[in-house]
């Protein structure tokens, strides 16, 4: 995964209230975010598992993030 991806991932994570992922499980939580990064035209959906398997082994950090904002 380069780096340009994860840099898309984490600016999409920081720009989201906290009120959005607050009531998710873990699996509606990423596909929240992905649902939110393929709306992105940069982003390229031959990723989307790449960043599903990134996302799910940094859930404890985006919901740290999210608690934060």
């Amino acid at each position: 995964m380069d780096t340009r991806l994860i840099r898309q991932l984490w600016s999409t994570v920081a720009t989201v209230p906290n009120s959005r992922f607050s009531g998710l499980d873990d699996s509606s939580l990423i596909t929240s975010i992905i649902d939110m990064l393929t709306a992105d035209p940069a982003f390229d959906p031959h990723h989307t598992d790449a960043i599903s398997a990134y996302i799910s082994t940094r859930m404890p950090l985006i919901r740290d993030m999210a608690q934060q904002s």
